[in-house]
């Protein structure tokens, strides 16, 4: 437990070593295992929760959990990135991945909402809605979705 807390306060204490204005991307490559630390201890992640019964999918950032979630154009990490979900700052501000819809810190701070459509292997499918009226297809990884009553 005290290994895993150090560890959580050492990567804390290096992203905000980081300026705001540094390219996430850079983050990104030189923090190459951060999912694999992340996912060593599920407590310490953000997850995306959708609904079972009307399947909105809502994510409220506890800073306490990390977070770095991808919306993809298809069911693919290689595809375009459409939307992005962070807890840093350097990932938010600005939409350094320019990301076609945006980069946010939780759900409730977009214009839009997030419906559940379905499964699609190691993806799962949702509906970005603005107006009521779909606006894309954005595919998440399924590690970062949990199904709440």
């Amino acid at each position: 437990m005290k290994l895993t807390f150090i560890k959580t306060i050492l990567l804390f204490v290096c992203s905000f070593s980081y300026s705001q204005n540094n390219d996430s991307i850079k983050w990104e490559k030189d923090n190459p295992n951060w999912e694999k630390r992340l996912f060593s201890k599920p407590e310490f992640s953000n997850k995306i929760k959708v609904s079972k019964s009307d399947s909105t999918m809502d994510l409220y950032m506890s800073m306490t959990a990390e977070c770095r979630i991808f919306g993809y154009q298809k069911p693919n990490k290689n595809s375009k990135r459409l939307i992005l979900f962070s807890i840093w700052t350097f990932d938010v501000k600005d939409n350094p991945c320019n990301c076609q819809f945006g980069s946010y810190y939780e759900t409730s701070s977009m214009e839009m909402e997030l419906k559940y459509l379905g499964k699609e292997n190691a993806f799962v499918k949702a509906a970005l809605m603005k107006n009521k009226k779909q606006i894309a297809i954005v595919f998440f990884e399924k590690k970062w979705i949990e199904f709440v009553d």
